[in-house]
């Protein structure tokens, strides 16, 4: 049978030359209470694993941010900040990725460390926001346009803003959602 990904174990992959260390091995062996601060150890022992990627380009980052594991990504932004950076093989950032699947905390935290990564495209030329009008939180959209609203203004490969995702995906709160902040 076919997996839900979105219902599969939680996965973060750490490689190098050496050794892969699951995520949910991880979990499983120290409770999911402990795990950041197993993380910050492996970090201390090791402080270029944070840096490694997959085959795709992501980072553990990419993979806790997804997942809204926000003790995960202050630890690991702690650990390097230019880790939200990175852009996986699609061009997506880590922002794109919090943004899509809804997870407020963790978008707040990287626009924290750097707003401007509202601005960055992944290879459809799409933004953060075009990303997180796809979902339904609308209060996302709030935090991505108050670094600087002409993110708005975006259009993507196809000519679309995120407003016309929004209206495209009949994301009525979404469309109510961004003309109030049109307004603002």
């Amino acid at each position: 049978m076919g997996e839900n990904p979105r219902q599969a174990e939680p996965k973060i992959f750490f490689t190098n030359s050496m050794s892969v260390i699951s995520f949910s091995l991880v979990i499983s062996l120290t409770g999911k209470n402990n795990f950041a601060e197993v993380l910050r150890e492996l970090l201390h022992s090791f402080p270029n694993l944070a840096m490694t990627t997959d085959l795709s380009n992501s980072t553990a980052l990419h993979t806790a941010a997804s997942q809204g594991h926000i003790d995960v990504v202050n630890l690991l932004l702690e650990s390097d900040s230019n880790l939200a950076k990175i852009a996986r093989n699609n061009g997506k950032t880590v922002l794109h990725s919090a943004a899509r699947m809804g997870h407020l905390e963790v978008v707040n935290a990287l626009l924290n460390k750097d707003p401007s990564t509202g601005f960055r495209t992944d290879r459809k030329g799409q933004t953060a926001l075009h990303m997180a009008v796809k979902g339904q939180n609308e209060e996302i959209l709030l935090e991505l346009v108050k670094p600087d609203p002409a993110v708005l203004h975006l259009e993507d490969n196809k000519g679309n803003t995120a407003l016309h995702i929004a209206t495209k995906k009949g994301r009525t709160q979404v469309i109510l959602y961004s003309f109030s902040i049109y307004s603002v």
